[in-house]
């Protein structure tokens, strides 16, 4: 009954907000290319990893209570938008009623790199007295938090302003990750706060306010001598309301060893507590040339990510992205099947599942066809509109399906196997 329940509720749902679809997916064509293969999440062991975040969509999705953390961590994939805005959008009209917001995210236009343009960040007097450094960038040393980017400044008048252009922020809580040194400036919230304090925790200031707000708005402020310097590491948006939590991590160029360069990876991932991951990391590991991959160090370094994540909450599930298919240089790529080979090791250890882009798009040489078809670029590593719109769809509904396929074998019943796991 609850399927057929969430079933019809979808197909309401999804037609009734057919007009605030994120461009990647307005732009996608009718009819949909079907994948080359299945599209569904592949559990290479069983799938009790997952059955604390289906029981938490339970209580969501059929009594209104409670919340879902995801947080989908990558690199360029991530960091330009289309990609994330198109999945989140996905998965927030799983049932009617359904609220999300956009959780933790990093205003990228004060590092001078591009940004998603469903929001827009504004620094007052000049935005040029902001410098960004990424930790993807071997000459960039930090330090940074969990987004692996951060944005400095000296200048104490400077403001900073943020506005969504999509759907309203509608926050009762706003935190703004900072590095702590005693040298920070601090935050002065400019919106009116029922109370604002420094929360060292997670390294944040944090205002907390009695009607939700849609701006973001704070300058900075130095309280003695010392304080010349403040490094932003992120923001997040808390709308204290039940709902479904989508949090994009991406930095332009990083690779999995990246992000363990982040000193408060692990503390700051405690602000968001996920209940789901999404490791999109590898597009980067694997641009080498043939023979230089090392699919060891690179197993080592995502069991480095599970172990920070697992700190923070044991029962987190995670789903393991394969690469596009793609090409280095301007040639076939030939790491994508091994990074393919190495998201199932992955998934089995830690229990989680994998999403098979590699195979999905058509496997070895697909990229070209992708071009051709204009789904994606010409450099052969990133998508165009539509190729992010059908990873955000096949991802999606493989994600929905999974939930509603365990729903009908029974969580409490024996897990479900697949035999899908080749090495």
């Amino acid at each position: 009954m609850n399927r057929l329940i969430l079933f019809f509720g979808l197909i309401f749902y999804s037609l009734a907000s057919l007009f605030s679809q994120p461009i990647s997916l307005k732009v996608l064509p009718n009819p949909l290319p079907e994948p080359a293969i299945k599209n569904e999440l592949n559990f290479p062991g069983d799938n009790i990893g997952f059955f604390s975040l289906f029981e938490k969509l339970d209580s969501l999705v059929f009594k209104g209570i409670g919340e879902v953390n995801i947080v989908h961590i990558g690199g360029s994939h991530v960091q330009a938008g289309l990609l994330t805005d198109a999945i989140r959008f996905k998965l927030q009209t799983m049932s009617p009623g359904l609220t999300g917001e956009r959780g933790f995210f990093f205003p990228f236009a004060l590092a001078h790199t591009n940004s998603p343009n469903t929001y827009k960040t504004n620094a007052y007097p000049n935005i040029n007295n902001w410098h960004g450094q990424r930790c993807s960038v071997p000459s960039h040393t930090g330090p940074w938090g969990v987004s692996g980017i951060r944005a400095w400044t000296t200048d104490s008048t400077s403001r900073v302003e943020i506005y969504s252009k999509d759907d309203p922020f509608g926050y009762r809580e706003l935190r703004i990750f900072a590095s702590p040194s005693d040298s920070s400036m601090v935050v002065r919230f400019l919106n009116s706060t029922d109370s604002s304090f420094y929360d060292s925790s997670i390294n944040a200031f944090v205002g907390l306010f009695s009607i939700p707000q849609d701006t973001i708005s704070f300058r900075l402020a130095s309280e003695n001598i010392k304080q010349k310097y403040f490094s932003l590491e992120g923001v997040q948006v808390i709308r204290e309301t039940p709902g479904l939590r989508y949090h994009a991590i991406g930095a332009n160029g990083a690779a999995t060893h990246s992000y363990l360069k982040c000193d408060r990876f692990g503390q700051q991932m405690a602000a968001i507590n996920p209940d789901l991951i999404l490791f999109g990391l590898g597009i980067n590991d694997a641009y080498k040339s043939k023979g230089r991959f090392d699919s060891l160090a690179y197993e080592n370094n995502y069991d480095s990510l599970v172990g920070l994540i697992r700190q923070v909450n044991p029962k987190c599930a995670f789903i393991f992205l394969t690469n596009n298919d793609s090409y280095y240089r301007g040639k076939y790529n030939p790491h994508g099947e091994i990074v393919r080979r190495s998201m199932f090791r992955l998934a089995k250890k830690h229990k989680g599942s994998v999403h098979d882009l590699y195979n999905l798009m058509g496997g070895k040489n697909s990229v070209s066809f992708w071009i051709r078809k204009g789904w994606a670029k010409k450099d052969g590593i990133h998508m165009t509109r539509i190729g992010y719109g059908l990873q955000a769809y096949w991802l999606a509904n493989a994600i929905e399906s999974a939930y509603l396929d365990i729903h009908e074998s029974g969580m409490n019943e024996k897990p479900m196997f697949t035999d899908k796991f080749q090495l």
